[in-house]
């Protein structure tokens, strides 16, 4: 069925259609029926069009859901997840992410500020995991493919120290402790042998060695150290022996036996940026003739096989003694603050310095 909207009218073939006054009469004479158009005074047509039905549903669902108690909050707000908020950075957008080993193996992540040094690092990780002894405590400097290792010293940063790491390599930070940091400032006798400290440094006539070793420790300095020492040659596992002396300057050699004579000395390296490292295994991975091997090593990187100069003592007091000198010549005073500072009562950390995460 077919509607139509509006006023029409029918039209039949062979038929009129007449209209009286009072009464509307219609003749039919044919069976077909015509649709005429509609008359131009028709109204218009009204066509239905879609409503816009506007709904708050947006408001509706949170009025919805904040009804509905959340039964887990720690597990949707990282600020009070244990979850995630090992895994966030700190607010703090200056704060960098480094990991520390434990000497099981275990890694530890802590946030660290661009400042923070050696001694906050430890000192945070000690009260973290309820350590004793916290002086005792140090951060490593390990290098597992070289088997090279340090101790940072206190002072040092920490992110200063990563910077000169090879991105390929696999140089770690390992928290240990580390009883001898400090102990040549307590018993120096032990730690430098009469033997083989050089007459040249006994500037005082009269005076014992004793004395003059505890004197030049407590003004921040060391006695020059001479002494025989293996030195590996570069690119080989050859070794030979050498007379060396360590000054305030730098690491010497003697080209004709012990001569002291300045023409037959030889200038190793300077000691402003370089590190010393203990070498772990040097038997095996450098062929060296004994233990006690040591390692003078550019703080720069990238770092070239030439520029290592790798030491071989004849016993362990002898190596401590070149290490212990040293670390002595380079940083002076600042050893003499840092054992000071690591006499005094433990101290609040910095809050601002650090965080960690797990």
């Amino acid at each position: 069925m077919m509607e139509l909207a509006g006023p029409w009218t029918e039209v039949f073939e062979g038929s009129e259609m007449k209209e009286q006054p009072g009464r509307a009469e219609t003749l039919l004479g044919s069976s077909t029926l015509t649709l005429a158009p509609l008359v131009d005074d028709s109204p218009s047509i009204s066509r239905s069009q879609p409503i816009l039905i506007r709904t708050n549903r947006s408001k509706a669902a949170e009025s919805f859901s904040s009804s509905i108690p959340n039964p887990f909050p720690e597990l949707c707000s990282p600020s009070k997840s244990p979850v995630l908020i090992g895994s966030l950075p700190p607010q703090s957008s200056d704060k960098h992410l480094i990991k520390v080993y434990g000497e099981d193996s275990h890694s530890r992540s802590v946030w660290v500020s661009p400042a923070a040094t050696a001694r906050e690092v430890c000192h945070m990780l000690v009260q973290t995991a309820h350590c004793s002894d916290q002086e005792n405590w140090a951060l490593l400097e390990l290098h597992p493919t070289l088997g090279f290792e340090r101790c940072l010293e206190d002072h040092e940063v920490v992110l200063e120290v990563q910077a000169t790491w090879s991105l390929k390599g696999d140089t770690r930070f390992v928290f240990c402790k580390n009883y001898a940091k400090y102990e040549f400032f307590r018993k120096p006798m032990l730690f430098f042998p009469e033997c083989m400290i050089s007459d040249s440094a006994d500037v005082s006539k009269g005076m014992t060695s004793s004395e003059l070793i505890q004197n030049l420790l407590k003004s921040g300095t060391c006695p020059e150290i001479q002494g025989f020492l293996h030195l590996k040659e570069p690119s080989r596992k050859a070794w030979k022996k050498v007379y060396f002396f360590l000054r305030r300057s730098g690491l010497y050699y003697s080209a004709k036996g012990s001569s002291k004579e300045p023409r037959h000395l030889n200038c190793v390296a300077h000691l402003d940026d370089l590190n010393v490292y203990a070498v772990v295994n040097s038997r095996k991975l450098y062929g060296a003739p004994a233990d006690f091997t040591f390692c003078i090593k550019p703080s720069r990187n990238p770092v070239r096989t030439q520029d290592l100069k790798i030491l071989c003592a004849e016993s362990e007091q002898t190596r401590t003694c070149w290490t212990s000198a040293f670390r002595l010549f380079k940083y002076g005073k600042q050893l003499q603050c840092n054992y000071q500072l690591s006499k005094s009562a433990p101290r609040s950390l910095e809050g601002s310095r650090l965080s960690m995460a797990k």
